[in-house]
């Protein structure tokens, strides 16, 4: 069966397998069965792939030969092409600049900076002063808006990827506008407006002519023939002819809400604007404002475009204001605020009495009745600082008035008057020219009690002083110790004299390895007399009296010691800082002007507690601290002479000896400046009233001095009201305890 069925096989492919001997023959037969052997010189590579990259070793110019310089842009937007939104043009003249462009240079303020007012100016030297006005010497009127697409086009083609051209009787609803030009696409051909009544093809120029770039560059293309075929007496005939041969586009009108009105709702609007006029104080009249904008007295204010341009009214009395601020709920009225509520209610009462002056029940008495403006009292009253303008009343007075029996009425009448401050003129504030270039003093008190700070300390000055900010200096004034254990052995005194001595020792060395490794280090150490204080042994010091103690103490040793126009900061051991800190300093800090009072970023403590940090031990980025705004000033700035100046002041006007810098300064003719730093840090502090020398009590006391003492030291910090003691944000710190309290109830 088999070879049946391989006979049958050959017989259907006779012809494939004839065809296939022949095939390997003919290739056995072409094949040369022996090869010369050949010496193989060059090796020839394969042809490289076109996908595959490829080094290309070029030889290296001459060594004097300088490398081509790439001049590149000075910002990244012209670099990479991109554009700004949209650049305003309107039609204008010189007549009405103080008129009906005032009026829409106020409406279009959110265009600014990117608005031009095109004028036809008669000569160049009238139209200064007003950096939006562009001025034509061109008289033909006919060919205005050609000068003003050729000036766009020549300055800010470039720049922008829309152009709005108006005339300058239209009310542009700006940030309606700016919304619609933010929804268009840059790559379209834009030519959008309201079509005109009389044409199809055009858009009215009082409703606004929208261009994009692309069209805007296809009509500067085509400028001479549009000046040759401008016959139109109205401008948006001959803008829409040009338009419609350069860029080969109609007027559309699809998103036409987004615009001004046909003409119909422009004629409706200049009505409302002209009987508006009318209801305005005299003084105030001013016929260009449409209804719209409802800024007319008695109308309701226009929506803010956003919450943060709402203006905010305070509620008050004749005492008190009611919801000053974020912070208070009620706040009696000081200063400045008690002085102005009293000065416009005189002037309103004296108005109010002028304008009623016969208030009276006509219909049942009859009787006419003069007011005293002291007859006249405040029920409540709100304020409103409007900044570009003014500061606005709204006052509700009770007038006195008559019953039918001729007596008085206890209830009176009630009259809404609304008030407004108008600002003043406005002048520039001298400042002094103040650089980055004065050498700063840091002025290290350092007690004895925190000598163990020193070393960080001085770290850290090594990182953003030495390495860095090398125009500074540092002096260090060691203040022996203030707080001395009680009824101890002399033992217990010398263990804590060798204790000091080798800090020093270490802190000495480091100094000396930083004036040997730098040059140009200035690193010098006073050593302080010892100061009796009045409250003798067995006191407990906190931290902040010790650090107000020392500086007290460095000031006296140090000062004259100094140069006369010497920038001194007033540091403490435990304070972290950088190069922009140094900089504000001294910035901030003017001879004979003004001292520099900066607010650290104190560090919560909270992050001791394990609860705080997750399984890894890393600890938050945000709401890790606060501005104490109660804290001790311990850190300060001021030249020398600034002090000593405000010092022999202090003292002659019989100041009290132990006084800290700050108040000497701020009884001096001086300015603060007092503001948040955020380049200046505070670590967390240990526990208030922490003893810096922990000794145990001998074992016949029958009490324990060194608690007393503590007790003591916290009760004058919580008089003080704990205002350095920063343990964690509030809703951290309910956290823990509710918490805590979990525990212990489980």
């Amino acid at each position: 069966m088999l070879s049946r069925y391989v006979v049958s096989q050959v017989k259907h492919n006779s012809y494939f397998l004839v065809g296939l001997g022949i095939g390997l023959w003919l290739a056995l037969a072409t094949v040369p069965l022996e090869e010369e052997v050949v010496a193989c010189d060059t090796v020839t590579l394969a042809a490289p792939d076109e996908y595959e990259p490829q080094r290309e070793e070029r030889p290296l110019g001459s060594r004097g030969q300088p490398g081509r310089s790439v001049q590149r842009p000075r910002y990244y937007s012209t670099e990479l092409g991109m554009r700004s939104g949209l650049l305003t043009g309107v039609l204008s003249s010189e007549e009405v600049l103080e008129t009906r462009a005032a009026a829409l240079n106020r409406t279009a303020a959110r265009l600014q900076p990117a608005l031009r007012f095109f004028i036809t100016a008669s000569a160049l030297q009238e139209a200064p002063g007003r950096a939006n006005v562009v001025g034509f010497t061109d008289t033909r009127e006919m060919l205005k808006p050609f000068h003003a697409l050729k000036y766009l086009a020549d300055n800010y083609l470039e720049e922008y990827d829309f152009f709005f051209l108006v005339s300058d009787m239209s009310f542009v609803n700006s940030r309606r506008l700016t919304e619609l030009v933010s929804k268009l696409s840059v790559s379209q051909d834009i030519y959008m407006g309201t079509i005109a009544d009389d044409d199809t093809q055009y858009c009215t120029l009082e409703g606004g002519i929208l261009l994009s770039n692309s069209v805007l560059r296809a009509i500067h293309g085509e400028l001479d023939w549009c000046v040759r075929n401008s016959y139109s007496p109205h401008h948006h005939e001959n803008l829409g002819r040009c338009v419609l041969h350069a860029a080969h586009l109609s007027c559309v009108s699809q998103v036409q809400v987004y615009l001004e009105r046909a003409q119909i709702s422009i004629t409706r609007q200049r009505g409302q604007a002209t009987w508006s006029a009318r209801r305005h104080p005299r003084g105030y009249r001013n016929a260009s404002w449409p209804a719209a904008l409802r800024d007319d007295a008695g109308l309701a204010a226009p929506r803010p475009p956003s919450r943060f341009d709402h203006l905010r009214w305070t509620r008050f009395n004749a005492t008190h204001a009611f919801m000053p601020d974020d912070h208070r709920v009620v706040a009696p009225l000081t200063s400045a605020y008690k002085e102005a509520v009293h000065l416009i209610l005189e002037e309103v009462s004296a108005w109010a009495a002028n304008r009623w002056s016969a208030v009276a029940d006509a219909e049942e008495t009859g009787v006419v009745s003069k007011i005293s403006p002291k007859d006249i009292t405040l029920e409540e009253g709100a304020w409103c600082w409007e900044p570009p303008v003014a500061l606005r009343y709204r006052l509700l007075l009770r007038l006195p008035t008559r019953q039918a029996d001729g007596t008085a009425n206890p209830r009176g009448a009630l009259v809404q008057v609304e008030a407004a401050r108008a600002l003043g003129a406005a002048r520039l504030a001298p400042a002094r020219y103040v650089t980055e270039s004065a050498r700063v003093t840091l002025l290290l008190p350092l007690p004895l009690e925190h000598a163990a700070m020193a070393s960080e300390f001085l770290q850290r000055y090594n990182t953003v002083c030495l390495q860095k900010d090398t125009n500074t200096d540092l002096i260090i004034v060691i203040v022996p110790r203030i707080e001395m254990p009680k009824n101890v052995d002399n033992s217990t005194l010398q263990a804590i004299h060798k204790t000091d001595n080798s800090t020093l020792h270490v802190m000495r060395n480091t100094v000396k390895n930083f004036t040997e490794k730098y040059r140009n280090a200035q690193i010098n150490i006073f050593e302080a007399p010892d100061v009796a204080v009045p409250w003798g042994e067995g006191r407990i010091w906190s931290e902040t009296e010790i650090q107000k103690h020392a500086a007290r103490v460095a000031l006296t040793t140090a000062l004259p010691k100094l140069q006369r126009d010497a920038l001194l900061l007033l540091s403490i051991p435990y304070m972290e800082f950088t190069e922009d800190f140094l900089n504000r300093v001294r910035m901030n800090t003017i001879r004979g002007e003004q001292w520099f009072l900066p607010l650290p970023f104190a560090r919560f403590a909270q992050f001791a507690n394990p609860l705080f940090v997750d399984a890894a031990g890393a600890k938050p980025t945000q709401n890790t601290g606060r501005f104490p705004t109660l804290a001790a000033p311990l850190v300060i700035s001021f030249y020398r002479q600034d002090y000593i100046a405000g010092l022999e002041s202090w003292r002659t006007n019989g100041g009290a000896k132990d006084v800290e810098a700050a108040d000497i300064l701020a009884a001096s003719p001086l300015r603060c400046i007092r503001a948040p730093e955020p380049a200046f840090l505070v670590p967390p502090r240990a526990a208030p009233c922490t003893p810096c020398n922990s000794i145990a009590p001998p074992h016949n006391a029958t009490t324990d001095p060194t608690s007393e003492a503590q007790s003591a030291c916290l009760f004058r910090e919580r008089d003080r009201g704990f205002p350095d003691l920063q343990l964690g944000a509030r809703h951290a710190l309910a956290k823990l305890l509710l918490q805590t309290q979990a525990d212990l109830d489980s």
